[in-house]
């Protein structure tokens, strides 16, 4: 068994290009690390099994998901954040909430080049009910790139591979992150 036990919880949030492969890295954190996964995906078709993507459904699944959030960490438990977080402005209220329940912070930046995260999102049909009825999913694919917010000077992140997604790379990243 690989699930690596940290000394107080921690929040991992997860940036990258849709379709670099932040879903799976999601998945093997809380396999390894034992956290809750708390998926915006999920939560949007669990809410909204025919999202219309209005601005008020975005408010109303985020304040969910936040709310959650929060109650987890407050609890004690590790989270893995598997939503957008490309714009500095959403990470900077996940750091506050972290600060606020004392919980280590880390952000992993999964990085794939643009025309291979577009063609991954392209390709996985099983997305195509997260795309607003008034765009293709490459539409929305460059959409959201276009909106992406590197990692300020200030924010320390780890990098991964989105061609090399394993959980025995996370694994080594996570044991690395904690010495």
């Amino acid at each position: 068994m690989y699930a690596l036990t940290m000394e107080k919880p921690t929040l991992h949030l997860l940036i990258g290009l849709p379709g670099s492969g932040k879903t799976t890295l999601a998945k093997i954190l809380q396999e390894l690390t034992d956290s809750v996964r708390v998926s915006s995906d999920d939560y949007r078709l669990l809410l909204f099994p025919r999202p219309k993507f209005t601005q008020k459904e975005h408010d109303n699944l985020y304040a969910m998901i936040d709310h959650n959030v929060e109650h987890l960490l407050q609890a004690g438990h590790s989270v893995v954040y598997d939503a957008n977080l490309n714009r500095r402005v959403y990470r900077d209220e996940k750091y506050a909430l972290a600060k606020k329940y004392d919980v280590t912070i880390k952000l992993w930046w999964v990085q794939a080049e643009q025309i291979l995260s577009k063609q991954r999102r392209v390709d996985e049909s099983k997305h195509h009910a997260l795309v607003p009825n008034d765009e293709t999913p490459g539409e929305m694919h460059d959409r959201i790139s276009d909106l992406f917010e590197a990692p300020g000077n200030d924010e320390s992140y780890v990098v991964v591979d989105g061609h090399n997604i394993t959980r025995e790379n996370i694994a080594e990243n996570l044991v690395v992150e904690d010495k």
